[in-house]
């Protein structure tokens, strides 16, 4: 297709989006309901990512070394944890820690005959894990560390947690794809409504021999520009909506933080463009092609 007749579709294209601007409207606000919806599960899934991510690192093993080992062998002990693939952090509780810590528990007399080098306590490392999902395989390589005399973890509560967070994302996956499903139905089912108050100007241009592209190119356009400027508002307004969220509700305890919009504005962002005008560009071409075929216009 030439380049003059490339612009000159696409002139029809923004022309007849803006003589047909109550349909568009139409179609654009319908576009950015389902786009926030869409953009809202999607935030949803993610804080509830981040709250399972805080509860992985508050769910840990305490590692209880020999208490044999030298000052060289403890750091070599945590310098080995540090370096496994699954840990996310290891914070080292020497026995005189521990026994800071913990020593109000005691009775003053075992408290005083813990003292100095009569201190039984083992050094002890506190690890934390990147994903539960791999806590039998890295409690395993632990426990086979030399120096490791016990490792004391809590396994049913991240059995738990890995659990709840796959069914969590597996839901919150099948949502997104469901709303997408909606948006491009009711985008379809729309476009169409445009496609038949414009069906005497389609007929003419098919009676003077236009083709099938030549017809369907500036309802393409038409889908563009929908999509796009649905999706640019649309995350104008989701990124309102979340900031506001974000100054009303501020919760001390970082578990129920909201993950910042700074952290997801690209992909939200990327989201909200390419999947408005994926759906109106899909939108159509799926309501021309029917037309089409219902005008006998579709050629092999």
């Amino acid at each position: 297709m030439k380049s003059h007749v490339v612009r000159y579709l696409i002139r029809e294209g923004c022309r007849n989006t803006w003589q047909n601007r109550l349909m568009a409207l139409a179609s654009v606000g319908v576009l950015i309901c389902c786009l926030l919806l869409t953009g809202f599960s999607y935030l949803v899934f993610v804080n509830i990512d981040h709250m399972f991510q805080n509860a992985y690192e508050q769910n840990v093993m305490a590692v209880y070394l020999h208490t044999d080992q030298t000052d060289e062998q403890v750091t070599a002990i945590g310098e080995s944890l540090q370096a496994m693939d699954n840990v996310a952090s290891v914070t080292f509780l020497s026995k005189e820690d521990f026994l800071a810590q913990y020593g109000e528990a005691l009775a003053d007399n075992t408290m005083e005959s813990f003292q100095g080098e009569e201190n039984p306590l083992p050094d002890t490392y506190i690890v934390a894990l990147k994903d539960l999902a791999l806590f039998q395989n890295t409690l395993n390589a632990i426990e086979n560390m030399s120096g490791v005399e016990e490792v004391s973890y809590d396994a049913n509560t991240a059995q738990t947690l890995t659990r709840v967070r796959r069914m969590v994302l597996g839901v919150g996956g099948a949502i997104i794809v469901v709303l997408l499903a909606v948006s491009l139905f009711i985008i379809v089912n729309t476009i169409k409504l445009t496609v038949y108050s414009r069906r005497l100007e389609i007929y003419i241009m098919k009676s003077v021999g236009a083709t099938d592209g030549f017809v369907r190119f500036p309802f393409v356009v038409e889908g563009v520009l929908l999509g796009f400027t649905a999706g640019g508002l649309g995350y104008g307004l989701i990124f309102a909506l979340y900031y506001s969220l974000q100054q009303n509700f501020v919760f001390e305890n970082p578990l129920l933080s909201l993950v910042p919009f700074s952290a997801e504005w690209l992909p939200l962002l990327v989201g909200f463009l390419l999947g408005g005008v994926l759906v109106g560009v899909c939108g159509s071409v799926i309501s021309m092609s029917k037309y089409l075929k219902q005008e006998g216009g579709i050629r092999p």
